[in-house]
């Protein structure tokens, strides 16, 4: 499954999200503003700042949207 991490008020975060949805795309959703530990995830394991960031079974598929992020 999919883990898509996004941020409050990301306009990338919430094309992405449209995007999935549109696909009929299933994935897990992790909010960096209010959750600490995707935060943390997200840049030690991840090694990645910014947002969205979509992980495919651990891998790093896609940061940011559309040139954006």
């Amino acid at each position: 499954m999919l883990e898509l991490y996004v941020k409050d008020g990301c306009p990338y975060c919430e094309k992405q999200l449209k995007a999935l949805k549109e696909e009929g795309t299933d994935y897990k959703l992790y909010n960096v503003s209010s959750d600490p530990e995707a935060l943390k995830k997200a840049k030690n394991e991840l090694k990645v700042n910014k947002v969205p960031i979509l992980v495919e079974n651990g891998e790093v598929k896609s940061v940011g949207f559309g040139g954006g992020g």
